[in-house]
């Protein structure tokens, strides 16, 4: 019987760590979920986290490939890379190609 609650106290004191990451993980996304409500308002379509993350990571590869001027040549050539990559990506993110 005493083996039964230490193995009871242990599941909860596992789940009680679970519950704190789960929630430690939510609170960090709420800028993600955040932007996804943006997003969604503007391309008229609901989209979950993952998809709102490709859209920045598309955005963030744009001002990669773009803004820096003193930029290199080879350096400029991986960003628009990059940024290509990034937009099939959303393509078949957001289309379920």
């Amino acid at each position: 019987m005493e083996q039964q609650i230490m193995i009871n106290a242990q599941n909860k004191r596992a789940d009680s760590k679970k519950e704190t990451v789960k929630r430690i993980a939510n609170w960090l996304m709420e800028p993600v979920d955040w932007l996804g409500e943006y997003y969604s308002g503007l391309i008229e379509q609901k989209l979950n986290r993952r998809q709102t993350l490709w859209l920045v990571c598309a955005q963030v590869s744009l001002i990669v490939a773009v803004f820096p001027v003193n930029l290199n040549f080879t350096a400029r050539i991986v960003g628009m890379l990059w940024f290509a990559w990034t937009l099939e990506k959303c393509r078949e993110v957001l289309h379920g190609e």
